[in-house]
Formats: structure tokens, C-alpha cells, sequence
């Protein structure tokens, strides 16, 4: 009898050791988002009418857990207020359900048309404001304009008030 508690104990050991163990391994990750668009196309329009901001991707993923949706290299055809097209693009981005801000990450380029005429902006990180006309960013920032040269901690910018403000650690100069 005293072997047959002992057995009947030491399976029931191996049973709670064993479902203990299948129960506290992680579980996969999901591979795949549960949304996205391949080519994904906006286009938007200002209160008057006007053509005010275009947002193309490689692609949109919606993955669970993530309120954002991410944009894979998004580029952003911005029209100021004074009708000057800019154009931004980055290796990712970010689109937020409500009213935050785009952004943009990993290698942003933003300049205004034409390309070869304007001001360039080059920056790991870029919230651009929803109407387009404010940008920002905290990060490391070149900035070149003509033969003038930039370097700054962070930048403010009204685009469609031709405002610009480099924020810290500012360095410029003339070539």
C-alpha cells in the first residue's frame, strides 16, 4: 500500500510539473499584422478645396497590440499655405488614430521643390502636424540651404509662415 501512495504521488508530481511548464511557455508571436495595404494612397484636401497633402507607402500595417498603424518608406507631398509643395520621406512612419501627429523615422529627408533649388532637411526622427505647416523633431538635424550648412540639436518649423528655429548645439557654416 505504502508503494502505491508513493507512485500515485509521484504521478501527480510529473502531471503538475508538466502542465505547469506547457502553461508558462510563451506564446508565439504573430508573424503576420492583422491589417495591411500594400500601395497605399491619401490624398487631402484643405478647407477651400485646395490640394493640401498627398501620403504614399510601400505599405500599411495595423499590428495587434499597436495603436498606430506603420507606414513602410511613406512619402509626404506637402502644399504650405502659400501653395510651395515640400516633400518628406523616410524609411518608416507612424499614422495615430487621432489628431497626433505623422511621423517619421529612420533616415527622413524633407525638402522643398524644386529639389535641387530649396532647403533640405536630413533627420533620424519628424513629427509633421496634421495641416502640414508645423514639423518638429528632437533629434539631430542637418540642414542645408543654398551654400549655407547646419547642424543642430532639435528644429521647430512653420512652413507656411517661412519660420524656422534650430533648437540646441546649433552649428553653421558658409562653403
Amino acid at each position: 500500500m505504502l508503494i502505491g501512495i508513493s507512485a500515485a504521488t509521484a504521478a501527480s508530481l510529473w502531471l503538475y510539473l508538466h502542465t505547469s511548464q506547457r502553461d508558462s511557455m510563451p506564446h508565439p508571436v504573430a508573424q503576420l499584422p492583422e491589417l495591411y495595404i500594400e500601395q497605399p494612397r491619401w490624398t487631402m484636401f484643405d478647407p477651400q478645396g485646395r490640394l493640401s497633402r498627398q501620403l504614399h507607402a510601400q505599405r500599411l500595417e495595423q499590428w495587434a497590440g499597436e495603436e498606430a498603424a506603420r507606414l513602410i518608406q511613406p512619402q509626404l507631398t506637402i502644399n504650405d499655405r502659400q501653395q510651395r509643395q515640400w516633400r518628406a520621406y523616410a524609411r518608416t512612419g507612424w499614422i495615430y488614430p487621432d489628431n497626433r501627429p505623422f511621423l517619421l523615422e529612420q533616415e527622413v529627408v524633407m525638402h522643398q521643390q524644386p529639389e535641387n533649388s530649396g532647403l533640405i532637411l536630413k533627420t533620424t526622427r519628424l513629427r509633421i502636424a496634421h495641416s502640414g505647416d508645423s514639423i518638429e523633431t528632437d533629434a539631430a538635424v542637418v540642414l542645408r540651404a543654398g551654400s549655407w550648412h547646419f547642424t543642430s540639436r532639435g528644429m521647430r518649423a512653420n512652413l507656411g509662415r517661412q519660420q524656422l528655429e534650430l533648437l540646441a548645439q546649433v552649428r553653421g557654416f558658409h562653403e
